[in-house]
């Protein structure tokens, strides 16, 4: 058992030395960075930890993208602002200010109480300096692959080519975004890294990113790595589109 331990550890270090430590080093802009597929940056054979480091963002993703898609997440019950709220609103703030974004998506509608998301997304990074003009409301969503479409709609309507997607749970990154961008709604590619500090999603839509195959969505899909367990659920799927 002792033998099986010790072997067991080394494919667990294996598999996670094999994740780059910086993605995105090549392009010209943010939309044109070159990423690695998802068997690279999730070997398995177990599943991601989203509370563990991150790769890096890379000098072509740690440029200026065209918007911050900031994706929703409830008010408190008596409409004022919740945690998850204050902190994606502060994320989103921060890298504003670093000189990431000029524009913002904030994306969710009343799903869990009588409060729009957006909304108060909206009034919350007015309050951190944010000019009211530079921040569309998409107050459609009621799950992360429906702030993810109709966020990716109005990017397209817009012009905007790439995003940064924001929330302070890694783990809706991975677990959600991630597959539900690259396997589900198909309109964009998603790659999860760190940026000043931040997990954040670096987001490209098509055709500028590099297509999603149906061997990275095999494998982000497989059970052992316990991502990708719901996407039948999802509403803004490609395959049984229900929005």
């Amino acid at each position: 058992m002792k033998g099986l331990a010790v072997l067991l550890g080394l494919l667990l270090l294996a598999a996670s030395c094999s994740i780059p430590s910086v993605v995105g080093e090549e392009g010209a802009g943010p939309e044109r960075c070159e990423v690695p597929p998802m068997q690279e940056l999730y070997p398995g054979p177990l599943g991601p930890n989203p509370e563990e480091d991150p790769p890096r963002a890379g000098a072509c993703i740690a440029q200026k993208h065209d918007a911050m898609l900031v994706l929703g997440c409830p008010s408190n019950e008596d409409g004022t602002p919740s945690a998850c709220q204050l902190a994606r609103a502060d994320i989103a703030a921060a890298l504003h200010a670093a000189g990431y974004a000029d524009h913002f998506i904030v994306s969710g509608g009343a799903v869990h109480n009588a409060f729009s998301e957006a909304d108060a997304l909206h009034d919350l990074l007015v309050a951190r300096g944010v000019e009211d003009a530079a921040i569309v409301r998409e107050p459609l969503a009621e799950h992360t692959d429906e702030n993810l479409y109709f966020g990716s709609r109005i990017m397209q309507e817009r012009g905007w080519r790439s995003a940064i997607v924001v929330s302070e749970s890694p783990g809706q990154l991975v677990y959600n975004a991630l597959c539900d961008s690259n396997c589900c709604v198909e309109l964009g590619r998603l790659t999860v890294v760190e940026l000043e500090g931040h997990v954040v999603g670096h987001y490209v839509l098509y055709p500028d990113a590099e297509p999603v195959t149906d061997d990275e969505c095999a494998h982000i899909e497989d059970a052992r790595m316990g991502v990708c367990l719901f996407l039948g659920k999802r509403r803004a799927c490609k395959d049984h589109f229900e929005l």
